[in-house]
């Protein structure tokens, strides 16, 4: 039974209110485009790790690590010491973000229009559409899930007679506070409520680990790691559910992620320099892990807690974690910390909102034109969209069934586009031959596998069995996709050269 009072609504609801409020001032700075989408490129290394962190440090973040701490014991903190330590590297060489940065793009597909071409940038500004579209699909229903459960409200509501579900109601609440300020402010406002987002989490994220400790203590969530799982909640090598594959899958999704997701290359473009955006990587990095491993931590913790009855419950391995917060987490501390995981419930839809619809206005809507847009014809445009995307998620929310875990899903939807962005601004940036022959193969062979294993994992399995004998894990499916994403660029624009296709720098 929850413990969530009047006291704890009330510190949630001054949040909300507050973020909100702030999210709004922000239309009074949005002078152009840049304004819009990147904050008019005046970000101080300061407010970027906050924004940046901010955005990344998500409700289903939060959601979908506890779910891998939950289901996996502490092999899943494998995937937290990769994420922190990809963007380390990152920062420390500047590797693919420098070069992007002094490009002056602000969307990915714009830069393959400079390197590459206006086609390329039409195709790649589709999938990575798509791809970041369905990959927002889940977000709406873990943070409706999360605050149904922390709260213990009911499963239903009756609204004018009629009986909804109240996961669906709050979903529906939360999209409309979100879409408001966005569509009014763009990235101005969303920098504004990710810095306050920053600063309530990482309180509540504290605070929420000290309870968990004192309440279950060390040893008890690791004795029950050992009892639970055995050696597969200890080594991710020997996990059925990782592997060496899917180790590898997550090395090169994070570190492409890391610098070449919409959200985080926005960021990048929003910063005064390049410099700045080393300096800001560095530090983000060790947030990076933290924002990966707490969260694993309080998986496990409600594995301790719980045992394994979870996994009987319908999406049981989601639930456990807040169901576990929302039983034993002290009046007021519960309160902020729901308060905080709204705000990073609010930060990462306002951000993913925003990076979506300027990818289609910018990458697809634009370069269809013949005549150019205007900026106040781009803002509108943009805003319009950001609607119908929130239209969709919400659609798409209710109706889409999870295949495996969240975390999966989300690093299948990103590894449609992320492999073939890797090889094409890898490339692009260090490799004079690259041309947008190589670009065309890459998005193409990027997309297939991924894809494969969201839509149409069964038959593709089935097939794979009979004929070599053998299942697509998500691990290797995930990992081919980038091997092939590469191979695809070289020989693509080896084959360009051949025949007499020099296109590109």
């Amino acid at each position: 039974m929850s413990q969530f009072t009047w006291l704890d609504w009330a510190i949630v609801l001054v949040y909300v209110v507050g973020a909100g409020a702030a999210g709004l001032m922000g239309r009074r700075y949005v002078k152009t485009v840049e304004d819009f989408i990147v904050a008019g490129r005046g970000l101080n290394p300061y407010l970027a790790i906050a924004t940046l962190a901010g955005t990344e440090m998500g409700l289903v973040t939060v959601v979908y690590m506890a779910e891998q701490g939950y289901k996996n014991g502490f092999s899943a903190f494998v995937i937290g010491l990769i994420a922190g330590l990809g963007m380390g590297i990152l920062g420390l060489t500047g590797f693919l973000i420098k070069g992007f940065r002094a490009s002056g793009a602000m969307t990915i597909a714009e830069y393959y229009e400079m390197r590459y071409s206006k086609g390329v940038r039409l195709m790649g500004g589709i999938v990575i559409a798509t791809a970041g579209i369905l990959n927002m699909g889940v977000f709406l229903k873990a943070g409706a899930l999360f605050l149904t459960q922390v709260t213990g409200l009911p499963e239903v509501v009756s609204v004018g007679g009629i009986q909804v579900p109240i996961l669906n109601l709050v979903m529906t609440i939360l999209l409309v506070v979100v879409l408001l300020y966005t569509v009014v402010g763009g990235m101005i406002s969303v920098v504004f409520t990710d810095y306050i987002q920053f600063i309530v989490l990482s309180l509540g994220f504290i605070l929420a680990t000290i309870v968990i400790t004192a309440k279950l203590g060390l040893g008890s969530i690791a004795q029950a790691v050992v009892e639970y799982k055995g050696i597969d909640g200890l080594s991710p090598f020997v996990n059925p559910n990782y592997g060496w594959a899917y180790v590898i899958w997550q090395i090169l999704l994070f570190t492409t992620a890391s610098a070449t997701w919409q959200t985080a290359a926005m960021r990048v473009s929003a910063t005064r320099s390049p410099e700045v955006a080393q300096r800001v990587y560095r530090w983000t990095s060790l947030v990076w892990i933290g924002r990966a491993i707490l969260p694993m931590f309080w998986g496990v913790a409600a594995l301790a807690y719980f045992g394994t009855r979870m996994e009987g419950v319908t999406e049981g391995s989601l639930k456990a974690m807040p169901a576990m917060l929302g039983q034993f987490i002290p009046v007021g501390i519960l309160g902020l910390l729901t308060a905080g995981m709204l705000a990073a419930f609010m930060s990462t839809h306002d951000s993913y909102l925003l990076a979506w619809s300027s990818v289609i206005t910018q990458d697809i809507i634009a370069p269809l034109r013949k005549r150019e847009l205007s900026t106040r014809a781009r803002i509108a445009i943009t805003r319009v969209l950001i609607v119908l995307i929130g239209i969709f998620l919400l659609i798409w929310g209710l109706w889409y069934q999870l295949p495996g875990t969240m975390w999966d899903y989300l690093a299948l939807t990103g590894t449609m586009y992320l492999s073939g962005t890797l090889a094409m601004l890898t490339c692009g940036l260090y490799w004079k031959k690259a041309n947008r022959s190589g670009a065309y193969t890459a998005i193409a062979l990027g997309v297939i596998l991924p894809v494969s294993q969201l839509f149409l994992l069964d038959k593709v399995n089935a097939f794979l069995k009979v004929s070599l004998g053998f299942e697509l894990s998500p691990g290797l499916a995930g990992m081919s996709a980038y091997i092939v994403a590469m191979l695809g660029m070289i020989i693509g624009s080896l084959l360009g050269h051949a025949f007499g296709r020099k296109e590109g720098r």
